[in-house]
């Protein structure tokens, strides 16, 4: 938003925060997805029912709802190491949609086919 003026209720934040802590994404196939970072990712859902499930990572999480439509979307995750990451992961089943590159921006990143629509991504500062 450059050049323009924050409107107030972002600007004003600085005495009561707001930070984001939850996105919501939509499966067609809930357990699949559930499956995929049960085994892929290693991780299990925090709360999870006939519609949703709740992953938590660190002070966000991630909720994925039963949908007509995937979301499509691109999902991040910062790594000390993209190659060793990527491969671990890539070991467990993950299908490859870029493997691990330089980019000019200065990030090493690695790109996997997550559940439904779902892009999943290793980033590596440089």
């Amino acid at each position: 938003m450059a050049g323009q003026d924050l409107p107030n209720f972002v600007s004003d934040m600085s005495s009561s925060p707001m930070r984001i802590n939850h996105v919501h994404l939509y499966v067609q196939e809930l357990a699949e997805a559930i499956r995929w970072f049960e085994h892929i990712w290693q991780i299990n859902a925090n709360f999870m029912n006939e519609r949703m499930a709740v992953f938590s990572f660190d002070q966000f999480s991630l909720i994925l709802d039963t949908g007509l439509a995937d979301t499509k979307a691109t999902i991040g995750f910062q790594s000390d190491n993209c190659d060793r990451d990527y491969q671990k992961v890539v070991e467990r089943g993950a299908i490859t949609l870029e493997a691990p590159a330089d980019r000019p921006w200065g990030v090493r990143v690695a790109y996997l086919k997550g559940p439904g629509a779902l892009t999943i991504e290793i980033e590596q500062s440089r």
